[in-house]
């Protein structure tokens, strides 16, 4: 489906190459009628190429442009300045004085004069190769029809156009308005040359303040064309570096940085879609498959065996690479490295020395890492997450069959009041709170999520419930009209939403401490929070690191809305939650899930946009581990004097390591049977008995799993040498694996040190330091300086 957001990402899209393209002619004018000597080489290049090619150079120019503006610091101000110049006619005006100028000195070079004179000739027909005033309009014959808004040739009637960063909408004149405009200008273009002819280099076109104005605008922009012939070719590289990774993104709904891509050919998109069904098969199984790690590595092996194409990768082949890439079901960054260097490369790359094979693995991981940066794509995930209060700006509520509602609110601190459900969803009263506390509004969405779906959905599909699921209980005491005990009210210090916590509204089980489904009606009946006996089925509580817990910090605040602003009344069934999943697995987010969904069949609901409120967590206090492990220093008089093997010094001196190692193993929770109680003390004595120090006091990886059998050490990775984004980007993909446990050495060459990362919030990395009370890893200890991690997992 396409989809009304990409039409006017389309329409914008061909709005800036049309005015990128007239632009580049234009100054390619300018440039020669400095008579600077780079300019005129520039600019004659341009003029050049365009005669060559049919005008189709400087139009590949302006495309370029756009998709350089789009991915640069600042090349959206630059992109809106390139619409300014091109659509208020500024650039025409200095495009046409500088042709005209340019005109006129050819034909006095060709009479033999030495400049142009005062009685130059500005409407001569220029000589060849030389652009007539009227050059630079069969771009409109080549452009797209869903342009056709912004070009004036053929249009009778004012259209309307966004202005890509200016927030307005403004109006293009009719032909016949633009054809009386373009009439006065160029009069008084004819007459300002006229009566500056005399003057020499630029000041023939720089006379009249219109023109000067003109110029002045579009100067900047040639610059930037100046600048743009300099890094063409690197430019050229990069699209082409990362061609296969915008390709794979865009096949399987990922991030593209707002690029645009179009495959080359039938071969690479088949290649893609064979990658988004190999990712969509193993979702469906639990297993998720990052589609642009296995881009990465046909990218790594083409670029040194050409031989290797896109059809020689089979479906099958791509399921290998998958598989190489798991510990189980989970990725392991440790065992894809392994098996890039012992498996794959042998067989693709058999040429290749050990030393090449291990920096080309290390060359398949930093390529997404590159690719990231590029598109300049922030890191969003968490391991664990806050979910705060929000404030909700309603203005009113869609309800399908009967429209819009209008009932405009403002709801802060907002509270849920779980109510009973009468037959046949349960055996109590609609109107009869169950005997519980208040809920938190994003805790009961999150809630809902779980119950919902279950614990093992995909990321995106629990995003869309979360959304469906925040819209539906907002709006149901208006689509109820305030029966059935549904209410939304202000109560003393903040609101009150009062809502059934069974099938007949939404179920919700408590996150953080599981729920009951205590029967007496179909589907469960009435669900109340925790274990109580006598339940016909139970859930567990969450994880911290479990994915509602992110999906939840990441959606809060979000509704469904419609073109109006009015929140949706977003009814589902388990069909539409299917729906939701499948979606998912065939690469789709959340937002476009639910406006593809909203929108079509019995849910033609109009949906238009997902609107997120303004939202606030009362910190990260949730994400940090305040167990007495949490608390304990290698300094501890218990411990501090316990020796480290035959290093002659002791866990004060030197145990910053085994002290994160030990925090972690009580944080995990596994059976430590051999040590009792479990403690840096304890651990360290244990480890004294079974030979887990080398020389020097040096820890053992694999002696932490001989004293808690089910802890056990993974690998280590190397971030020495990466950049801040990218070092995080790796903590990240590790602790969010479940069951991980890691520790990093923070101090790289300035000494040695090692902490327990607890989790990681956002941009924050929260850790338990055996040295000191902070939590704040990169705020304690320079980023650059965490040069390793190393983590175990429980299993």
């Amino acid at each position: 489906m396409a989809y009304e957001a990409n039409r006017d990402r389309d329409e914008e899209k061909a709005r800036n190459d049309y005015n990128n393209t007239k632009n580049v002619r234009n100054a390619a004018d300018v440039a020669i009628a400095t008579k600077n000597p780079y300019g005129v080489a520039v600019g004659g290049a341009v003029k050049v190429a365009d005669k060559a090619t049919g005008g189709k150079s400087s139009e590949a120019i302006g495309k370029a442009l756009t998709k350089a503006n789009q991915i640069t610091p600042g090349g959206q101000k630059i992109q809106n300045l390139s619409n300014k110049a091109s659509e208020s006619g500024i650039s025409d005006v200095a495009g046409k004085a500088a042709s005209m100028k340019n005109s006129a000195s050819q034909n006095a070079a060709s009479q033999g004069e030495a400049k142009v004179g005062v009685n130059a000739n500005v409407n001569a027909v220029p000589s060849k190769g030389a652009k007539s005033p009227t050059e630079g309009s069969q771009l409109v014959s080549k452009m797209p029809d869903k342009s056709q808004n912004y070009i004036a040739s053929g249009q009778n009637t004012p259209q309307q156009v966004k202005v890509s960063g200016e927030g307005q909408n403004g109006s293009s004149p009719s032909s016949n308005e633009k054809e009386s405009k373009s009439k006065e200008r160029d009069s008084s273009n004819d007459d300002d040359y006229e009566e500056e002819g005399k003057g020499k280099g630029t000041g023939n076109i720089l006379a009249s303040a219109a023109v000067r104005t003109a110029v002045f605008i579009l100067l900047p922009f040639f610059l930037v064309l100046l600048m743009f012939f300099a890094v063409f070719f690197v430019l050229t590289n990069v699209d082409s570096e990362y061609e296969d990774a915008f390709g794979i993104s865009y096949t399987v709904g990922e991030e593209t940085g707002n690029m645009e891509y179009t495959a080359i050919s039938k071969e690479q998109q088949d290649f893609y879609d064979r990658i988004k069904e190999v990712k969509a098969e193993y979702q469906a199984k639990g297993k998720y498959i990052d589609a642009l790690k296995l881009v990465a590595i046909y990218h790594t092996i083409n670029a040194n065996n050409q031989d290797i194409t896109y059809k020689k990768i089979k479906k099958s082949t791509l399921e290998n690479w998958a598989d190489l890439m798991l510990d189980g079901n989970v990725y392991s960054e440790v065992v894809f490295k392994d098996n890039l260097i012992k498996k794959i490369f042998p067989k693709y790359l058999p040429d290749t020395t050990d030393k090449q094979k291990e920096e080309l693995a290390e060359e398949v991981l930093d390529y997404i890492d590159r690719y990231y940066n590029l598109i300049g794509k922030e890191s969003t995930r968490y391991s664990c997450a806050t979910i705060g209060n929000c404030t909700y700006d309603i203005k009113g509520f869609s309800i399908p069959n009967s429209g819009n509602l209008v009932q405009p609110m403002q709801i802060s601190n907002l509270k849920v009041r779980l109510m009973e459900c009468s037959q046949p969803y349960g055996n109590g009263s609609d109107t009869k709170a169950i005997d519980q506390a208040l809920v938190n509004f994003e805790d009961y969405v999150a809630g809902v999520a779980y119950a919902e779906l279950g614990a093992n959905a995909s990321e995106e599909a629990y995003k869309a419930q979360m959304v469906v699921a925040r819209s539906f209980a907002l709006s149901r005491p208006a689509a109820m009209k305030g029966t059935a005990g549904k209410s939304l009210n202000q109560e003393s210090g903040g609101w009150v939403l009062q809502i059934s916590s069974c099938v007949s509204d939404q179920v919700f089980c408590n996150i953080d401490e599981g729920c009951s489904y205590m029967g007496g009606g179909t589907q469960g009946g009435i669900v109340r929070t925790g274990k109580i006996p006598g339940a016909v089925k139970t859930l567990e509580a969450l994880p911290e690191d479990h994915p509602i817990r992110r999906a939840a910090s990441a959606t809060q605040g979000e509704v469904l809305v419609n073109e109006q602003g009015y929140i949706i009344a977003s009814g589902y069934t388990s069909t539409d939650q299917n729906k939701w999943k499948q979606m998912a697995s065939d690469g789709l987010d959340y937002k476009q899930i639910l406006l593809q969904h909203y929108n079509q069949g019995n849910r033609n609901y109009g949906a238009k946009d997902i609107q997120k409120n303004s939202c606030s967590t009362e910190g990260n206090s949730n994400c940090i581990s305040s167990g007495e492990f949490a608390s304990w220093k290698q300094t501890d008089p218990q411990w501090a004097n316990v020796p480290m093997g035959n290093s002659g010094r002791t866990i004060g001196q030197i145990g910053c390591l085994v002290t994160s190692i030990a925090m972690q193993i009580a944080k995990s929770g596994v059976d430590t049977p051999q040590i009792q109680p479990f403690n840096p003390g304890t651990f360290v004595q244990f480890i004294n008995k079974h030979t887990g120090f080398a020389a020097g006091g040096n820890f053992i990886w694999e002696a932490a799993t001989e004293a808690a059998p089910k802890f056990v050490y993974k690998g280590k990775i190397s971030l020495a040498g990466m950049d801040r984004q990218t070092k995080l980007r790796r903590i990240q993909e590790i602790v969010t694996m479940p069951g991980v446990y890691a520790v990093a050495e923070v101090k790289g060459n300035t000494g040695q040190h090692w902490v327990a990362i607890d989790s990681v919030s956002g941009t924050t990395i929260n850790m338990m330091d055996p040295s000191s009370d902070a939590t704040d890893m990169w705020a304690e200890y320079n980023w650059s300086n965490t040069s390793m991690i190393v983590y175990y997992q429980v299993g």
